[in-house]
């Protein structure tokens, strides 16, 4: 009986969940199955974000069993999983490196140039999740089948798709009939798992048996646990939907508080602006005032100036002003005499007596 084993299961929390939650649904199986089968050596083809695989290492820490486990990947996706950035490694590595690096290896190659790594009949347990064509899946299998040990027990995820050139489930019918003992977990993608018919007696799997009673209560007791974490994911994710919100909702504060503020000193500016042209207006007035009072200043000006000539042409038209006229010519001509003559004779005589009292 395994009901006992199935306990943990069920209090399973993973420690690292991502994007995309196509393999969240086996995580509690995940946990169990590689405590349950103990695997010297553990391998997965495809890892992605890490969900299945550090779930799996996750559950060998904490059951402190001693299995070397190994993800092989080129992290930089396909037609199926998309093709993603180097950040994607980066991210793996380095949650890889701080919690599992003791017992783990991540091997960035193709599946191809990895199994050369291996000895034959070497691994216990694999997870094949890698490009998810008919060809390439059992292509996958094929290459990998000699480096399983016996009894070895396999993975094959995304047996429920059939769309998009996907073909696991036809790889999955075949295997079926070649290997039965097997079950399939239909939620998330689908999920195959086989026992190679090799295995010995003290490594056989009762409960993957033709007919096993307990095969179909493994299959909902593992989907119920499965929906649980779907649901934890998703609550995760929304969570971090809303944390995003609040601080994209922030992030708007911030910019209407910097929109406001800088309204503000446009306002300030625009007032500035517009007490100085009240200034401007203000001077411009003084300014014309003042030119309208110099303009009145000059026209009492050219009427005093008119005055005056009006006034010398009288003068000049008067009886008296033609009668003394020879005599301010006589005048002019004795001024001259005076400056001409009589002072500089003057100045010399002065200046002789000046030197005879001496």
């Amino acid at each position: 009986m395994i009901a006992h084993s199935l306990i943990p299961a069920a209090s399973f929390i993973p420690n690292s969940l991502r994007f995309p939650n196509s393999w969240v649904g086996h995580l509690p199986f995940a946990a169990w199955i590689i405590q349950e089968v103990s695997p010297k050596i553990f391998a997965e083809l495809g890892t992605h974000t890490g969900n299945s695989y550090f779930s799996f290492c996750q559950s060998v820490a904490e059951a402190g069993i001693s299995t070397k486990c190994f993800a092989v990947d080129t992290w930089q996706g396909d037609e199926h999983a998309g093709q993603y950035s180097n950040e994607v490694f980066v991210q793996v590595n380095a949650y890889h490196q701080e919690h599992y690096a003791g017992f783990s290896r991540l091997l960035r190659m193709t599946f191809d140039d990895a199994v050369t790594y291996f000895a034959d009949e070497s691994i216990e347990l694999l997870h094949i999740d890698g490009f998810h064509t008919y060809e390439a899946v059992r292509h996958d299998f094929e290459t990998w089948l000699p480096k399983l040990a016996s009894g070895a027990v396999v993975m094959f995820h995304d047996t429920n798709v059939r769309e998009r050139n996907f073909g696991v489930w036809k790889l999955w019918e075949e295997l079926q009939e070649r290997y039965p003992n097997n079950l399939e977990f239909l939620h998330s993608h689908g999920l195959g798992v086989l026992q190679l018919n090799n295995a010995p007696d003290d490594k056989k799997l009762d409960w993957l048996q033709p007919n096993s009673p307990e095969k179909q209560q493994l299959i909902s007791y593992f989907a119920t646990l499965g929906l649980r974490q779907l649901e934890r994911f998703e609550l995760n994710e929304l969570k971090q939907y809303v944390v995003n919100l609040n601080q994209a909702a922030a992030e708007r504060e911030i910019h209407i508080a910097n929109i406001n503020q800088a309204a503000a000193e446009r306002e300030i500016h625009i007032a500035n602006i517009n007490q100085a042209a009240a200034e401007r207006e203000i001077h411009i007035a003084n300014i014309n005032q003042a030119a309208a009072e110099r303009e009145i200043h000059i026209a009492s000006i050219n009427r005093q100036f008119n005055q005056a000539l009006r006034t010398i042409e009288k003068i000049h038209a008067s009886l008296s002003w033609r009668i003394i006229t020879p005599l301010r010519f006589v005048f002019s001509k004795a001024k001259n005499i005076i400056r001409v003559v009589i002072l500089p004779r003057t100045r010399a005589l002065l200046g002789r007596l000046k030197t005879l009292n001496e």
